[in-house]
């Protein structure tokens, strides 16, 4: 196998997006580029520097259908992998991936699943009104997501960067459990019903997720990467409630990177 360099991941990273971006344009399905691929369209026009991963949001009714429609040629080389796969190209989580099955590459948490270089595809439904009621079920998603992450882990118990009773919990119930969970969670407010929608943070970002529907519902279009790509059209108030004042770069020990190792099959 032949080891890819960032560059290369990037360059793969895109092709996957321009699959799923024309896939969405022929058969009517909305998307947007989000958090950190939206900030980086904005400010970098492409990749932040130091990134190497691609966010998306969808409307419910539109990923029910791209999950349930795309990819499904054994011979596709982009394969979306969900908890409801029946094969063993499964993710187990409350969001999908569109991975490239040319590629191979660690996935940093996840050592339990095995794909190719990815992207991240985010549902978005609907929110309650009420604020009290709109924190407790952040608080439970984003405790059933986080063990899900951890299902997704070898299990050590003198790892002692997760409580012992989240590992617990996690490794007992299984990933299928806490993703059924979340998804019947997350459906409880249809998306085409309610004033407010949004998706789960996965990094405990709570209210920052929700917005007013018409935020899922009005795009335009950005460039990223010498490409043109769906973004919301009320792009900058999507990226000042994630990030604040997003056009200042962050100091460098505050860069996330996700350090992929990636390859490509020769075989």
């Amino acid at each position: 196998m032949k080891h890819l360099g960032q560059d290369e991941i990037h360059s793969y990273l895109l092709d996957i997006l321009k699959s799923v971006d024309s896939f969405c344009r022929e058969n009517g399905l909305r998307y947007s580029m989000a958090y950190g691929t939206l900030l980086g369209a904005v400010r970098h026009k492409g990749f932040i520097p130091w990134d190497d991963d691609i966010d998306i949001l969808m409307p419910r009714p539109d990923f029910d259908k791209f999950v349930a429609t795309f990819g499904k040629n054994p011979e596709d080389r982009y394969r979306c992998l969900y908890h409801t796969s029946n094969d063993e190209e499964c993710f187990i989580h409350f969001f999908a991936k569109v991975h490239d099955t040319h590629t191979v590459c660690n996935q940093g948490k996840f050592v339990k699943y095995k794909f190719g270089l990815n992207i991240d595809i985010f549902p978005v439904d609907g929110k309650p009104e009420d604020i009290a009621i709109q924190k407790k079920m952040e608080r439970k998603l984003s405790s059933w997501s986080h063990r899900l992450n951890i299902c997704g882990t070898k299990f050590n118990l003198l790892d002692f960067h997760q409580p012992l009773v989240s590992k617990i919990e996690a490794h007992l119930f299984g990933p299928v459990h806490w993703a059924k969970k979340c998804d019947e969670k997350m459906r409880s407010y249809d998306f085409d019903k309610c004033r407010l929608s949004g998706s789960v943070s996965v990094k405990y970002n709570g209210l920052k997720e929700i917005f007013e529907r018409s935020m899922f519902e009005n795009y335009t279009e950005l460039e990223f990467e010498g490409c043109q790509f769906k973004a919301f059209a009320d792009w900058d108030k999507f990226l000042v409630q994630q990030f604040g004042d997003y056009m200042q770069l962050p100091p460098e020990n505050k860069r996330e990177h996700h350090n992929i190792v990636a390859y490509l099959k020769t075989e």
